[in-house]
């Protein structure tokens, strides 16, 4: 009798409520939660033996299901957490990753799939700093965001998905013929369910490049703020279905400079296999058609995808009850240094010019406190705190395409 899929999930946000429910409800996976958070653990773990975790999904048209979970190890303890694991996913924010790579380490075992859902920008740079030659025992893969759009309703008791990706796009390296299971990308599909459709092909590098988070939350933030007086609001303005035709232009252009930095590197080394970079109008389509109403352009997507219809920018509120917009919010925090930094330290290294891009970097940095860019350089004394390609030492194309994809060729056969 083959033994189940070990899966490990590491965080506690929403992502990790929802792959609780649904790892959990295939027969096929054993599943465990690690978190650096005894007391979070402790809860939860407290909770789930009480009352099953549950999850809604809504279904177009149809209403939502229900799913529930009580068969799930949550732990602070990355020896137990990591013990015989199959797979390894990481729900959590990337600025967390080094310290839970850091912690596992030493209980990861050879043939372990290690999996970014989404590892953001510079995942595998962070990855093999840590684990140095023992990632060469591994098999990576990196995804371009999350499978959902999703949140918390009560910690540890009930989780909402407001909308699923149709395709989620990856990339991986290593030899498949020492993973732990069989087929590690089938295994995950069977895992996840049918949506999203996992597609796995080409370089790292090109979900590095790809993953929108970057260079979509600090652009929205910057178009809607910029000129902000400090006026007072009397309620959170929409996200994304507030972003005007000059915030969509910038978006264009900014996806525009990333474009063009995965097709020099192609040029430069035409064995390599960027093809996952595409215009950010493709990547909605692609990712959430079905949920776009209005799928005439960029803005139109982005006004009328049902999925993004109640995500507001991220806001303080004041004694008064009146708001201001919260600059050290993840979509800066998060975003700038393991996303914007990144494509922007890979364009600089291959040679493209990035003029929006600088624009909006400029101004997140200042509302940040950081340094960065300097003198169109990223030379700044804050580098160390992001996943900038020079912080691990790169500084030509040939460093930051280094990593052979071994998976690629095992697709072929």
């Amino acid at each position: 009798m083959t033994h189940p899929i070990r899966v490990l999930v590491c965080g506690v946000g929403s992502s990790a409520h929802v792959l609780a429910v649904i790892l959990s409800a295939r027969p096929e996976a054993e599943v465990s939660i690690l978190t650096q958070n005894a007391t979070r653990a402790n809860a939860w773990q407290k909770s789930i033996r009480a009352t099953p975790t549950t999850l809604f999904e809504r279904i177009e048209r149809h209403g939502q299901k229900a799913l529930t979970a009580d068969s799930v190890l949550i732990t602070s303890d990355p020896a137990l957490a990591a013990r015989d694991c199959d797979i390894i996913i990481f729900a959590i924010p990337a600025f967390l990753h080094r310290s839970y790579l850091t912690a596992l380490e030493p209980y990861i075992e050879d043939g372990c799939t290690i999996v970014g859902l989404p590892g953001q920008s510079g995942f595998e740079f962070e990855i093999r700093n840590i684990l140095g030659r023992q990632a060469d025992r591994c098999i990576l893969m990196n995804f371009d965001s999350s499978p959902w759009v999703c949140h918390t309703v009560e910690f540890g008791r009930c989780a909402q998905i407001s909308g699923t990706k149709e395709v989620l796009v990856g990339a991986a390296e290593g030899d498949f013929s020492r993973s732990r299971i069989r087929n590690p990308l089938a295994s995950l599909q069977l895992l996840l369910g049918e949506r999203p459709k996992l597609v796995v092909s080409g370089h790292l590098l090109g979900i590095t490049l790809r993953s929108p988070n970057g260079y979509s939350h600090p652009p929205i933030m910057y178009g809607r703020w910029k000129d902000w007086d400090g006026e007072l609001l009397e309620q959170p303005p929409l996200f994304y279905r507030g972003i005007d035709e000059a915030t969509a232009a910038l978006l264009e252009q900014i996806s525009g400079e990333v474009v063009a930095t995965s097709r020099r590197l192609m040029e430069l080394y035409p064995g390599t296999d960027l093809s996952q970079v595409i215009p950010m109008y493709e990547w909605d389509m692609c990712c959430y058609g079905p949920d776009i109403e209005d799928t005439t352009n960029l803005l139109t997507a982005l006004r009328t995808n049902a999925g993004y219809a109640h995500i507001e920018h991220p806001m303080t509120q004041t004694p008064d009850g009146r708001f201001v917009p919260d600059f050290h919010h993840r979509f800066l925090t998060e975003d700038v240094p393991f996303g914007l930094v990144v494509v922007r330290s890979i364009a600089e290294i291959a040679g493209v010019p990035t003029p929006r891009i600088d624009e909006v970097l400029s101004w997140c940095q200042e509302k940040m406190g950081k340094q960065y860019l300097v003198n169109s350089k990223l030379s700044g004394s804050d580098i160390g705190e992001s996943r900038c390609a020079f912080r691990y030492g790169f500084t030509t194309p040939e460093e930051i395409l280094g990593y052979e994809s071994l998976f690629t060729a095992a697709l072929s056969k």
